[in-house]
């Protein structure tokens, strides 16, 4: 009764859209299942229930009780008092709702540990009267009152401006009994999760930024950027000839590091071990390389490399620093992770296996116990086909790559890749691959994944979507897509959902029919200037989705009178969107439109009031949108 009813998609290109996704058992599913007690939680706008925390609750419990109140009172209408620990343990007759390390959770017997939740993962159970929820660590705790609210209220964060809690007269409690825990123990994505911290952790992401005035989003897990050869040993103070002591221009190549040159090691591993300890909270420590090639190609470096290849040579290396760092007992006692880049870029990427027979090249090319490889697969990859997809001419090897690396290591991470770093506006039809390679991760034991999506930028096309459902897969890989994007559809673009089904079908479909019929299929790529794109993009597909866009904002016409602000809102939601598009035939505009100037300048006048509504200001990786408006202006 209090559910709202799903939208139904009626058009054939929609079912087999969603069709199209695994759709697998959930995760986490109350043992229970959904059934109600006989207790009455809320009525009338008053409870009986309190909320219980620590007596020296920390900062995530705070915010995790505070949320719980927040959001019972928006559900029912009742002021529900926090407070604060008594000690005296588990009553199962009193009415509490217990939130974190309280001594009711002592005394119910349910135990947080580590590995059964991953670190970030939640238990919530009944007892009687009372339910006691909490995690591992502290965001472990918030997600378990985020996960109460879902059984309880159908609580959930859709977006930054999207909240959605059922209302009702007369709550029952339900016979809580869940355990979950994320497939990925470290989540990280970036775009909209950098700017809004509060957010991440909403959707159970781990913001990429440490400066959001709202902390429990963000990690602080890491020690040093991800390519940190350079702060290990900083090049202005090792490559300065005015300072003839520190002077060592021979441990500096094109823009790595000479790994064999006298004392680089020593060095290495007293820098290391003065970092680490001024960064008492960090947990992995970031061996990564700088961007791009240019490893070391002096005798004794190049003597390596050829014995054991490029990613042999830096595992060596590596191995030497992790064991020699780990004789520190201080350093030791913190059971430290260290992780190194297998980076499409300089080529570390390839493992240190024979090609023939799978075997390591040498057994001094296996990772140590704590070292981690940090598989990072960038152009030329295609992310519209799976890693697996073995009619895909790009991601064949990076499968192999993937598959040598699991054969010699457990310790994996990822850092991927989400969006077009050339052309962030452009339609990005990732939605085949997301899952099935977010799959393959968990099969060979990915334990930490980042996936890079809109540096600099907080839209790209579908942004609000995207994030959606990369965080929901990032927490279990085989969540069913087809039902999180209906849901998302139905909450996000409500009167509009139907045409904005319409548009990502239309877009996908031209896709999908370019995949096919093109010789050299459709391939998307992490680096696709405009220019590169056009020969997909037909005038008359994308003037018929500009159409669907125009109607899905019409929808919103009678909210004009009787909401205007959820108007705006609504409107400004499909805008982002049409921005988007607009880029896509500005970019080509000469193509579609020949000689046409007195069009162009009234879509950019247009399009120029519109990005700044959206906060649309960086269209690619370093670069700014003025300039693109400019140069069409020019």
């Amino acid at each position: 009764m209090k559910r709202m009813l799903k939208y139904i998609a009626v058009f054939a290109l929609v079912l087999s859209f969603c069709a199209s996704f695994a759709a697998c058992g959930k995760k986490g599913e109350n043992e229970g299942g959904n059934t109600e007690t006989d207790i009455v939680l809320a009525e009338n706008g008053s409870t009986e229930y309190s909320i219980v925390i620590p007596a020296e609750a920390d900062p995530t419990e705070e915010y995790a009780s505070e949320l719980l109140q927040k959001q019972f009172e928006a559900a029912t209408g009742a002021k529900i008092a926090i407070e604060k620990d008594d000690g005296a343990g588990l009553d199962e007759s009193k009415k509490v709702l217990s939130v974190g390390n309280t001594s009711i959770l002592k005394g119910s017997g349910v135990v947080m540990d580590a590995v059964e939740l991953n670190e970030d993962g939640f238990k919530i159970k009944r007892f009687g009267n009372t339910v006691v929820m909490g995690g591992y660590n502290g965001t472990g705790t918030i997600y378990s009152v985020q996960e109460f609210l879902k059984y309880e209220f159908d609580y959930e964060v859709y977006a930054t401006d999207e909240i959605y809690i059922a209302t009702a007269e007369k709550s029952m409690l339900i016979d809580f009994d869940i355990t979950d825990a994320p497939d990925f123990q470290e989540r990280g994505f970036d775009g909209l999760a950098t700017y809004n911290a509060e957010y991440a952790v909403s959707l159970r992401l781990g913001a990429s930024t440490q400066a959001a005035e709202f902390d429990y989003g963000t990690t602080r897990d890491w020690i040093g950027s991800a390519h940190s050869y350079y702060e290990i040993i900083p090049k202005e103070k090792y490559n300065n000839p005015d300072d003839p002591q520190n002077y060592h221009p021979d441990w500096f190549s094109a823009s790595q590091l000479c790994f064999t040159a006298d004392g680089i090691f020593e060095t290495f591993v007293a820098n290391l071990k003065t970092i680490i300890k001024e960064n008492p909270y960090g947990k992995i420590v970031s061996l990564g390389e700088n961007d791009g090639a240019g490893y070391c190609t002096c005798d004794a470096c190049m003597a390596e490399q050829s014995q054991y290849g490029l990613s042999g040579y830096i595992i060596r290396f590596m191995n030497r620093v992790v064991t020699e760092t780990e004789k520190d007992p201080e350093i030791s006692s913190r059971n430290l992770m260290y992780s190194m880049f297998a980076y499409t870029a300089s080529g570390s990427i390839i493992p240190p296996v024979n090609t023939s027979t799978g075997a390591i090249l040498d057994e001094s090319c296996r990772p140590v116990d704590d070292l981690y490889i940090r598989f990072t697969p960038l152009n030329p990859v295609c992310y519209k086909h799976a890693w697996s997809d073995p009619d895909c001419s790009y991601n064949q090897k990076i499968y192999d790559y993937l598959q040598g690396w699991d054969s010699i290591t457990d310790n994996l991470f990822v850092w991927d890749y989400n969006t077009n770093f050339s052309a962030y506006y452009f339609f990005y039809d990732n939605f085949d691959s997301l899952q099935k390679n977010l799959q393959l991760y968990k099969e060979v034991g990915v334990i930490n994944l980042t996936r890079e999506n809109t540096t600099g930028s907080s839209l790209r096309s579908l942004t609000d979507l995207d994030t959606y459902l990369n965080a929901k897969l990032m927490w279990d890989v085989n969540a069913d897509v087809g039902a999180l994007m209906d849901d998302f559809m139905e909450h996000y673009y409500k009167d509009g959902a139907e045409y904005m089904w319409q548009y990502i079908n239309l877009m996908r479909s031209n896709v999908n029919m370019m995949d096919e019929t093109l010789t050299e299929g459709y391939h998307l790529l992490c680096y696709q200037a405009p220019g590169d794109l056009v020969k997909y993009w037909p005038k008359r597909v994308l003037e018929q989705a500009l159409d669907l866009l125009e109607k899905a904002q019409d929808a919103y016409q009678p909210l004009k009178d009787t909401d205007p602000v959820l108007y705006e809102t609504m409107y400004n939601r499909v805008l982002k969107e049409s921005v988007c598009l607009r880029y896509m035939i500005l970019s080509n505009f000469t193509t579609y439109y020949p000689g046409n100037t007195t069009l162009l300048n009234e879509m950019l006048d247009q399009f120029e009031i519109d990005a700044e509504t959206v906060q649309a200001t960086c269209d690619h990786e370093g670069g700014g949108l003025t300039d693109f408006i400019d140069s069409l202006r020019g």
